[in-house]
């Protein structure tokens, strides 16, 4: 083989070389990064299962059974947890424009009656706001009647959150079993307590705790503690 040969041949194998050794740098480089990338979804992956099911708050609400879509690392960034409430998305309002309590419109009372309202009863003041408008009922005094029966200031009991029922009534269907009532839905549940209130002590003109105190309960704090539910959502 003459020398012109051996140098197109050596030139030509030099070339074979280069391409060789450049293939091999893309490899690693790339397939090396989908390894680790995979490993690393896959590591996600299974701390995102451990984070449904192991890192969700259960001591705030009965209602902790709601999965939160969250990964580990985002779960515990959270300043608080949020669960789905019945009415998560308030009711709609129909609004005229009247009156209908302490120079407020049905939209004005609910919103002010939804800062006191939270937990199992969150956004729900519309339907307390809409049995005042129908009735005449004070919707401070029904509001924190409400709030002390359930607990739902803080976290609401568990015959609301289970069964609807806001005032431990009796008498329709059973919750879980028990002589309490259950309702379908927390407007029915709500309706049938505030006709209790209505119709069995402020229609009749037992009006204030005060007054409906020694017929309604047999605590002596009863009427002190709702008179202070009934200033916190005035100021609300």
């Amino acid at each position: 083989m003459t020398f012109k040969y051996r140098k197109e041949v050596a030139i030509i194998s030099l070339a074979f070389l280069s391409c060789f050794i450049l293939v091999l740098g893309i490899k690693k480089i790339y397939f090396t990064t989908d390894i680790k990338t995979y490993e690393q979804d896959k590591n996600s992956d299974i701390k995102y299962a451990k984070a449904t099911t192991e890192k969700i708050d259960t001591t705030y609400d009965p209602l902790a059974s709601v999965i939160m879509n969250y990964r580990e690392d985002e779960v515990m960034e959270l300043p608080s947890i949020t669960y789905e409430f019945p009415y998560k998305i308030a009711p709609t309002i129909k609004d005229d424009g009247s009156i209908i309590y302490d120079g407020m419109t049905i939209t004005e009372l609910t919103n002010k009656l939804n800062k006191s309202l939270g937990s199992y009863l969150t956004n729900t003041g519309y339907f307390f706001a809409d049995y005042t408008r129908r009735t005449g009922l004070d919707p401070y005094l029904s509001v924190a009647i409400v709030l002390l029966e359930t607990g739902c200031k803080w976290g609401c009991s568990k015959l609301t959150v289970e069964c609807n029922n806001i005032g431990g009534l009796k008498g329709n269907g059973s919750c879980n079993g028990s002589s309490y009532s259950q309702y379908d839905n927390l407007d029915k549940g709500i309706e049938s307590y505030l006709n209790i209130i209505y119709y069995n002590y402020f229609e009749p003109g037992l009006d204030t705790p005060d007054k409906m105190a020694s017929k309604y309960a047999s605590s002596s704090k009863w009427a002190q503690k709702v008179n202070t539910y009934i200033e916190e959502i005035k100021k609300a």
